[in-house]
């Protein structure tokens, strides 16, 4: 079972260190999310007079949106494109011509012009849109659902904004459109099954890859820990995840008879919710965050604008090539097969272990105001009706009457084969920009096409040739590694969101590398950069709160990149058992170096840090990732951030962290107690609070440490006893190793549970697993596992390349072979065509809430 695993750091909940499976049902998901935001989101009050009319959150989100926007009383639409009436809309414009302009918003009776639902959905109720009062003679139109009436009307309110100010038209990066078509089946894109109700996408097909943002409808007031918080929080984590270049994950919020709107933010620190806003009393406001959303630069919805993807498109055939203007930064669609899987021919061969090192998992929602609703969660939820498809091209069939040129909704590049094959015609054909990559980009793949964008550090732009690893979730590092190229030379930039916001903590990797320098196996440093908003400030996710609360003291990150060479491959794409071994002494000879002639403790030694560098004629061993590296202190304790990656532990540091759960869990029971005897109503498990999530500890940790991490992430490869990856605390993790060390009858469940291709280091196993039987009294040394690799090293076979590969050619002879003897018979057989099914419309979408994903 894959797992994701993060790293310990400070100022971080200790429940949320156990290793989370990679789940795929909502009720888990939404479970997990939740539980990872306790305490980490903040909820902004309704801002003072004195104040911006967004509060302080929305202010410094939209702060690169500075177009002067009209009064709302200003807005006008042709009455014929109001698709949704009522009674007072038909009496107010009964003799109105369908191309006559009227407002969109009436200032008399503060409301739209566009009979928008505010009764929940059940069986039997009058359509969306249509007053119980309303006449049966309305059009067809009316028989949509909420999220189609509210996708509707939010595509015409852009088009309103472009008709009334042609600068938003200009600076218009796609024509992004509002869409309900997933509001009752599955987005694609995802393992995970949700149904957002409206999402944002410049791409015809939506897919969790490209959505730019995403919006939930609730009948009901709003709370932290209902329904649509968990939603929320689980769309967020999979738009984090499917597009991790991304600064922050932006969800919409309508509550309360749909009338009150919120804008829920995720980043890598938590989440922030914004100011509630009437969007009948206060449309300016409603107004400013629509347009800053559609019409504003990527930054506004979350994306890193330091970072772009390109591609190779065709122009729509039906439209005439010199009206055609291509999209700016329109998503890329993407694939879910081909690039991921590593098939094998035979048992013995290599497993392709499915581990990543996310670190995931936390969503938003909180309350640190008294304005937010207390309605019982129960009553109706989200809006779902059976229809699926939306009628939302309104606002492209009204800007055909703009003097602007018509944009496409959406562009389709072409399959991966004839991308690589075909010469593109210069005048039929035009490169752009895109904020999510070709499914061939990522993850890595040597079919990639390169280049595939551009990223900038400091006042260089480097071209990135291919995307190398990405970690997956909310909360955490987000780091992203490219492969780069300047000059005709490559390079490894590293992007990521390093844990504090004070240059010392901030520059640590730096310093460490800096320390490192020279030293073989260890990546060099080329240049670094603390990265920038358009505004010139240093990207911190603390500038996203109003007020900082002792729960969320210290979780700011701040994004960093670094430029590094030389690039190496993951060490589970060793091509032989000796280079395996080798790669493994090699990395001993590195922690030994930094140990004993730079005085550095790595402290990280987990799976994805070990490399292979492939020099002329042999390869070595690598060692990255040194954010947590600290100097060597004389009594060997330095603070809880960076002992390491909780399945690769050692059984030491898992005992003094498990310590300090229990205590951290002992505390919350108290806390929990006293609230149920105090008359105070306790807060909202998700908001933030003035108690801490975690003081700031001490572990000691030694070489010895890392020597045994070793062990666990190498040998993992070879047998399932050696990592527990389904932990499910850390006291169990400990108990787990204690018994694995110390147990003689796990000899052979070692060696009985090892892959056969790996049988030739059964020796090498169970001597390094006696080598470490006593690790925590005493301490292993350098020496003693450097002996035992050397020696079993030497044993090894040097032709075992050369077997492999002769073996590979012939498996693949005899499978070419026995598809083109299939193919002769296929084509002498004769071809039988049934008849096409027809699509059911009942599988999949008339599956529970728990069990199908369906959002409230």
């Amino acid at each position: 079972m894959a797992c994701f695993f993060r790293t310990v750091d400070n100022g971080i909940k200790l429940s949320s260190l156990v290793s989370i499976p990679d789940v795929t049902d909502v009720p888990a998901m939404n479970k997990i999310t939740s539980n990872e935001l306790n305490r980490l989101v903040t909820h902004e009050d309704t801002p003072k007079a004195s104040q911006p009319i967004l509060g302080h959150l929305l202010t410094q989100i939209f702060q690169s949106f500075t177009i002067p926007l009209p009064n709302v009383s200003n807005l006008k639409i042709p009455f014929g494109k109001i698709l949704h009436h009522n009674q007072r809309i038909n009496e107010k414009f009964s003799s109105t011509s369908p191309d006559t302009l009227v407002p969109l918003y009436d200032t008399e009776a503060k409301t739209w012009n566009w009979a928008l639902p505010v009764d929940p959905p059940e069986n039997g109720s009058t359509p969306a849109g249509v007053d119980s009062g309303s006449d049966s003679e309305d059009n067809a139109t009316q028989e949509t659902t909420h999220e189609e009436n509210f996708a509707a009307f939010l595509n015409a309110f852009a088009s309103c904004l472009s008709r009334s100010r042609s600068e938003l038209v200009a600076i218009r990066f796609a024509t992004g459109t509002w869409s309900a078509a997933n509001a009752q089946k599955a987005l694609p894109g995802s393992a995970i099954k949700r149904k957002p109700d409206i999402v944002l996408s410049d791409d015809i097909s939506a897919k969790w890859g490209n959505i730019r943002v995403s919006a939930e409808l609730t009948h009901s007031r709003y709370q932290p820990a209902m329904r649509l918080g968990k939603a929320a929080d689980t769309h967020a984590y999979i738009m984090m995840s499917e597009q991790p270049w991304r600064r922050f994950a932006l969800i919409l919020s309508f509550t309360n008879k749909y009338r009150h709107l919120r804008v829920l933010m995720y980043d890598h620190s938590g989440g922030a919710v914004s100011p509630r806003f009437d969007i009948y009393t206060q449309p300016n406001a409603f107004l400013h965050i629509i347009a800053a959303i559609m019409f504003g630069s990527l930054e506004c919805v979350g994306y890193d604008t330091t970072v772009s993807f390109s591609r190779i498109v065709s122009p729509p055939r039906s439209k005439d090539i010199h009206g055609y203007r291509p999209i700016r930064n329109t998503p890329a669609r993407r694939s879910s097969t081909t690039d991921h899987a590593v098939t094998t021919s035979s048992s013995d061969s290599l497993p392709n272990p499915d581990v990543s090192s996310g670190e995931a998992l936390e969503s938003v929602v909180s309350d640190d105001s008294d304005d937010s609703d207390d309605s019982d969660e129960s009553s109706s939820d989200s809006a779902h009706d059976s229809t699926e498809e939306s009628p939302s091209a309104l606002h492209d069939s009204m800007d055909e009457e703009n003097s602007s040129p018509p944009q496409p909704t959406a562009t389709r590049s072409a399959p991966l084969l004839s991308l690589i094959s075909q010469i593109p015609q210069a005048e039929m054909t035009e490169s752009i920009y895109s904020v999510t990559p070709l499914p061939s980009q990522f993850p890595y793949s040597t079919q990639s096409p390169e280049p595939c964008g551009k990223i900038r550090v400091g006042e260089k732009i480097y071209t990135i040739k291919r995307i190398l690893f990405a970690t997956r979730g909310l909360v955490g590092r987000g780091t992203v590694c490219y492969l780069v190229t300047l000059d005709d030379e490559d390079y490894i930039i590293k992007d990521h969101w390093v844990l504090g916001k004070d240059d010392n903590v901030v520059l640590n990797e730096i310093k460490m590398l800096e320390l490192m320098d020279n030293v073989p196996g260890v990546p060099r440093l080329v240049d670094y950069w603390v990265v920038e908003r358009s505004d010139g400030e240093p990207d911190i996710t603390r500038k996203y709160q109003h007020k900082e609360r002792r729960s969320t003291r210290g979780t700011s990150r701040t994004h960093v990149h670094l430029v590094l060479k030389p690039c190496g491959r993951p060490l589970h794409m060793f091509r032989t058992l000796k280079e395996f071994v080798r790669a493994l002494r090699d990395i001993v000879k590195i922690l030994q170096t930094a140990v004993e002639e730079r005085q550095i403790l790595h402290r990280d030694c987990s799976l994805n840090n070990a490399m292979i560098l492939d020099e002329l004629g042999s390869s070595e061993g690598f060692l990255i990732d040194w954010e947590f590296a600290v100097r060597i202190a004389a009594d060997n304790k330095y603070p809880i951030g960076g002992t390491g990656t909780v399945p690769f532990m050692s059984r030491g540091l898992l005992n003094q962290v498990a310590i300090l759960q229990q205590q951290a869990n002992s505390e919350s029971m108290k806390k929990k107690t006293r609230a149920h005897k105090s008359t105070k109503k306790p807060t909202t498990p998700k908001s933030s609070s003035d108690s801490l999530a975690l003081p700031i500890s001490f572990v000691v940790h030694r070489f010895a440490d890392d020597l045994e991490s070793l062990f666990l992430y190498s040998l993992g490869f070879a047998s399932s006893s050696v990592v527990p990856m389904a932990c499910l605390d850390l006291e169990t993790c400990a108990a787990f190793k204690i018994t694995f060390f110390a147990n003689p009858a796990e000899e052979k469940r070692l060696t009985d549970e090892f892959h056969p291709y790996f049988r030739d280091l059964i020796p090498l196993a169970t001597e390094w697993r006696k080598a470490l039987a006593d690790n925590m009294i005493h301490p292993v040394t350098f020496s003693t596992i450097l002996g035992i690799l050397n020696s079993h090293l030497n044993k090894l076979p040097d032709d075992e390349e050369l077997a492999t590969t002769v073996n590979m050619l012939k498996n693949d002879a005899a499978i070419l072979a026995d598809r083109f003897k299939g193919k002769r018979l296929a084509s002498e057989s004769f071809s039988v065509v049934e008849p096409k099914r027809q699509k059911s419309h009942h599988t999949g979408d008339t599956e529970s809430d728990s069990a199908s994903g369906s959002d409230a």
